[in-house]
């Protein structure tokens, strides 16, 4: 019996043993693998941080820095372009009695078409090439006054009222604003060296 007993504590004492150094290197290797973890998330806290740094740096500044480039304005004076709409009436009609033909006379609704078209023109900045002339006329052509036959005639540039009447005679298709005898109605508006002629028979 006592032999019996004795084997059965040694064989305990040998589980016994067992199961504590199975815990303990248990135990141990949990710790090592936390302090493993710990030092390579330190490690890539630093690096992170020390990459953060470089990025944030100012580069130094440069020793002679370049000017940047600034539009050249021009100083040549422009001609003054200041002539009203009667001005320019006024040098078309007698350029017309000069060559031969009858002055033009006046209609409203040949004045509301050249209004529209010079502020049409001054917004654009520029002539349009008579673009916007056809929708405008449109909008008036079964108005009970205005003529069978309306005509525009655009000029932009000229200083005086009489260089602008010059340009027309020199154009072939304006021409016929100066000599044409067959227009008998018109209205002539000018502002900022745009002009534009309305006329019509």
């Amino acid at each position: 019996m006592r032999g019996i007993i004795r084997q059965f504590l040694f064989q305990a004492s040998i589980i016994a043993w067992v199961m504590v150094g199975f815990i303990l290197g248990y135990l141990t290797g949990i710790i090592q693998v936390g302090q493993i973890a710990q030092n390579r998330e330190q490690k890539l806290a630093s690096e992170f941080t020390q990459l953060l740094e470089s990025s944030i740096k100012t580069p130094p500044a440069a020793s002679n820095p370049t000017p940047a480039p600034q539009q050249k304005v021009s100083t040549a004076k422009l001609p003054n372009i200041n002539y009203s709409g009667p001005e320019l009436w006024t040098a078309v009609n007698q350029a017309r009695v000069e060559h031969g033909v009858q002055s033009l006379s006046q209609k409203d609704v040949l004045c509301t078409i050249a209004a529209i078209r010079l502020n049409q023109i001054r917004d654009l900045g520029e002539l349009d090439n008579h673009d916007g002339f056809q929708p405008t006329y449109d909008k008036y052509k079964d108005s009970p006054n205005i003529p069978n036959n309306v005509s525009e005639f655009l000029i932009s540039g000229y200083p005086t009222p009489n260089q602008a009447v010059e340009a027309w005679l020199d154009t072939l298709g304006h021409k016929k604003l100066i000599t044409g005898g067959e227009y008998v109605w018109g209205c002539v508006y000018a502002q900022e060296g745009f002009g534009v002629a309305i006329t019509g028979f």
